[in-house]
């Protein structure tokens, strides 16, 4: 797997429309160059993502613009997610990659979520997938927001949910990003509408018993990472052409109405899925 390596960029943080609009530069990065990628980040400010195709209607933009949280929809599907404490990781390969070319979209969630296992793993966590976890429930169940809901590839803690994972396709190249909730926010109900389900999932300074820092379990996440797929990672942090290109898409895209409220532009297909 990964026969030339993985470019990694490493952790930083960025507002939420930069972050978005660094994804999906990665994603047409790979579409030229064929070159795999997985960045860490943060976000700053705190901020909310909706799913692709997610009903705008699902968010009280009225408090977030009151309480100035930027809102921005991702190019992934899914529910919301408040990110403020957490480690995201965003990851762009091919299907030939991983060996993935006969695998169904669950079946590649299952491949690509086990170095996600094995970080847990190493951070002394004892995790599984909610299909193999005892005393599962029904999947397939959809939330307004993203860490209520339920499907087998979601990785549980204790029975709880820990995260979420998305992906979008473009052709043959996989795009995966996920979020690592640290902590909990606390306020999650003030701007996303529909039951938040507290108690069915968890965040790492629960789990750990101990403040979590985002670089922190980003260490562990690289060394899983490179053990399980059995590849080097080479640093290459964004180029200033790069930062040039990824302004352009945040301007044209992640910073307008059209697309954040309305989920709208004249060249985008549907071709995302979550879990």
């Amino acid at each position: 797997m990964f026969v030339n390596g993985v470019r990694f960029i490493p952790f930083a943080r960025f507002s939420p429309y930069e972050n978005m609009a660094i994804d999906e530069y990665l994603l047409n990065y790979y579409n030229t160059s064929e070159q795999p990628v997985l960045r860490l980040y943060s976000w700053n400010p705190t901020g909310i993502s909706v799913g692709k195709n997610q009903d705008i209607k699902t968010v009280n933009t009225a408090a977030c613009s009151e309480d100035r949280i930027p809102v921005v929809r991702r190019l992934t599907g899914g529910g919301a997610i408040f990110h403020k404490n957490e480690l995201t990781y965003c990851l762009v390969c091919s299907e030939k990659d991983i060996s993935a070319e006969k695998l169904s979209i669950k079946e590649s969630f299952e491949k690509l979520n086990g170095f996600l296992i094995k970080m847990y793993e190493k951070s002394g966590l004892n995790s599984a997938f909610a299909r193999d976890a005892s005393g599962s429930g029904r999947f397939g169940e959809r939330s307004s927001y993203c860490f209520s809901g339920s499907e087998e590839y979601d990785i549980t803690i204790d029975g709880k949910k820990i995260g979420g994972n998305a992906q979008c396709r473009k052709k043959d190249i996989i795009f995966q990003h996920g979020s690592i909730p640290l902590e909990r926010t606390g306020n999650a109900g003030r701007y996303i509408k529909g039951p938040i389900k507290e108690e069915s999932f968890t965040v790492l300074n629960e789990v750990m018993g101990r403040e979590v820092s985002p670089e922190e379990i980003g260490s562990n996440l690289v060394a899983a990472f490179t053990e399980v797929f059995e590849t080097d990672l080479f640093e290459a942090p964004l180029e200033f052409a790069e930062k040039n290109e990824i302004v352009k898409i945040m301007t044209g895209k992640y910073a307008q109405n059209r697309w954040n409220i309305d989920g709208k532009t004249d060249s985008d297909k549907k071709c995302c899925q979550g879990e």
